[in-house]
């Protein structure tokens, strides 16, 4: 039962991850304020409390990262294993029909198949980077602007 407690903390410390550090961040600097410490302390104190609020600026964008290239890595194996599944199902066609097809038909399947396999392989490629370049490159052209 502790397992699954953990995990869920985990999860829910995961979803809220830039809330719990602000909110971290807000505590400390509502607890600096009202103490009473000499003019010297609380200055020093306070620079502590401004790099807090920097490093914490700095989790949050990393933990946003992590999380992009997750749900990137997600959305690959996704496209990846529906693309792999019709390009099965092209080539079980393509088996079966194999005897009545005619040259050009033949030739109309195998462009597909090519087809589908390059885009196998682009999926495999895509990455943050990938993406950012096909933006630069392609972007201007697209009819919504990318935000």
């Amino acid at each position: 039962m502790t397992r699954l407690r953990a995990r869920r903390l985990r999860a829910i410390l995961s979803e809220y991850f830039e809330l719990f550090l602000t909110t971290v961040g807000v505590l400390v600097a509502i607890g600096v304020t009202f103490t009473e410490l000499p003019g010297g302390e609380k200055g020093l104190a306070l620079t502590f409390l401004v790099w807090l609020q920097g490093f914490i600026l700095w989790a949050v964008h990393r933990h946003n990262w992590f999380r992009r290239r997750a749900l990137l890595r997600q959305m690959r194996l996704m496209l990846q294993d529906r693309v792999n599944n019709q390009l099965t199902v092209m080539l079980s066609v393509a088996e079966v029909r194999g005897r009545d097809m005619t040259e050009d038909d033949r030739a109309d399947l195998e462009a597909a198949v090519v087809a589908a396999r390059t885009v196998s392989v682009e999926i495999e490629n895509l990455s943050l980077e990938s993406l950012r370049s096909w933006e630069r490159r392609y972007g201007h052209h697209l009819p919504v602007p990318l935000a």
